[in-house]
């Protein structure tokens, strides 16, 4: 029995994985068709200071940032009119190309 709840509970750790997995490749072309590099730098890895490194973070962290941005939480945000149009499996894919990049 405590071999069943253990299994149990790592189904239950595991599940939120399964639920943001995205598609890296497609993520890779959404982020050349949506101009990401333009201000994150090419792969994710921006020189400028104003904006955030998205190279190597985690793919919850950039999905929490993509949805708070299309809750448009900071009026005349910039990145408000570039996460509007997303779906949900767009930011997965996304988040999946980004997480995966070399810092």
């Amino acid at each position: 029995m405590p071999a069943l709840r253990l299994h149990l509970l790592v189904c239950l750790m595991l599940l939120p994985l399964v639920s943001i997995a995205g598609d890296s490749e497609r993520g890779r072309e959404l982020a050349w068709q949506y101009r990401c590099m333009t201000c994150h730098g090419v792969e994710g890895r921006t020189k400028d200071p104003r904006y955030p490194r998205l190279a190597g973070q985690q793919p919850l962290y950039i999905i929490d940032r993509l949805e708070y941005f299309q809750a448009e939480i900071e009026p005349f945000n910039e990145m408000n009119g570039h996460a509007r149009p997303l779906t949900a499996e767009m930011k997965r894919d996304l988040a999946a190309y980004f997480s995966e990049q070399r810092l």
